[in-house]
């Protein structure tokens, strides 16, 4: 995560993450550092039947207001390079207990225990690219907004600055590989590796890559998959 963040900031890419930091005693304890001034996206629709462009403008005032788009451009700059992070990692387990959102409008993805196309109990229910919902496209302004526009720019413009140092995120993955004990790696950690380097697309051009985008997102928005999962959390789990 953190290799991420400073890769967008050297190459100038307009998104926003927000590493938290995890120390470890064992194998199978330690401490994460806790996430102040959010809320889960569970916890707001357990509070509320509201749709979260409602809960925005609660929280924030009218879309005419500042401090509205104000937290408007942060949820866009934050839901684009999670929407990367989810997609190159293969982060899995993304209901929306797992989502949260800050006081200043960034969303915030925590608990990264399913990554590289391992799943909850080997289930396989989250098929799309990223989580990316009616929900938040309806609280970046409709799809022919100028700011649903610039979230996909950014989507571009983060894709292209990672292919960058795809050798350096990759070197990470694979000092994980050799020394962690991740199921991920437990059944051919070469395919893993050689599923994430292809994840970067080297061999599209930056049209090509564009079209990408495009596919990426239409495929998680009409993603039957992200309907199933949520609703396979709430009938399991109680979240919503």
């Amino acid at each position: 995560m953190l290799t991420f963040k400073l890769i967008w900031d050297e190459e100038n890419v307009d998104v926003w993450v927000r590493p938290y930091k995890i120390v470890c005693f064992s194998n199978d304890s330690g401490l994460i550092e806790p996430i102040l001034n959010t809320v889960s996206l569970h916890q707001i629709k357990k509070n509320s039947s509201k749709s979260l462009r409602d809960y925005f403008i609660d929280e924030y005032g009218s879309p005419e207001n500042e401090s509205f788009q104000h937290a408007q451009r942060n949820f866009m700059q934050s839901c684009a390079a999670y929407c990367l992070i989810s997609y190159l990692l293969q982060v899995k387990d993304r209901h929306n207990g797992n989502i949260l959102l800050h006081s200043d409008g960034h969303l915030i993805h925590i608990d990264f225990g399913f990554i590289l196309s391992i799943s909850p109990k080997n289930l396989g229910f989250e098929q799309s690219p990223f989580k990316l919902t009616a929900e938040f496209v309806e609280v970046m302004g409709a799809p022919n907004s100028a700011l649903w526009s610039e979230f996909q720019h950014l989507l571009l413009k983060g894709l292209m600055a990672a292919r960058k140092h795809m050798d350096r995120i990759i070197n990470i993955v694979d000092i994980m590989r050799k020394s962690a004990q991740l199921p991920c790696f437990k059944s051919g950690s070469s395919a893993t590796i050689n599923n994430l380097r292809n994840r970067f697309h080297m061999n599209l051009t930056e049209p090509e890559l564009e079209r990408k985008i495009e596919q990426l997102v239409q495929d998680s928005l009409n993603s039957l998959s992200t309907i199933l999962y949520d609703g396979y959390q709430y009938l399991t789990n109680g979240i919503l």
